[in-house]
């Protein structure tokens, strides 16, 4: 679940990065952010080096952004580890 201005970690991004006192400060830096903006919502790349929009195929820049819309696949990550998300939106 998400929410506007909401950032995005490393430990989101990839489940062998644990947030613990051993984080660097490298790993501490966001590497994305939610955003609810002009009525829909966006992933902002901000550090992601392999951002992927799954169900276009197209890599997601460092400084671009993907609209989250119903059932969109994003893969954070390429590395070994990284997460693949699926958008479910809920109307409240």
């Amino acid at each position: 679940m998400v929410y506007d201005k909401q950032t995005l970690y490393k430990w989101h991004v990839n489940r062998f990065i644990t947030p613990n006192e051993k984080t660097s400060d490298e790993d501490k830096k966001p590497v994305g952010d939610f955003h609810f903006f002009n009525g829909k919502w966006i992933l902002i790349n901000r550090r992601l080096d392999s951002l992927y929009d799954k169900d276009l195929d197209k890599k997601i820049e460092i400084g671009q952004y993907v609209e989250l819309t119903e059932d969109k696949k994003i893969l954070l990550s390429t590395e070994d580890g990284g997460r693949l998300i699926i958008v479910q939106l809920v109307n409240n």
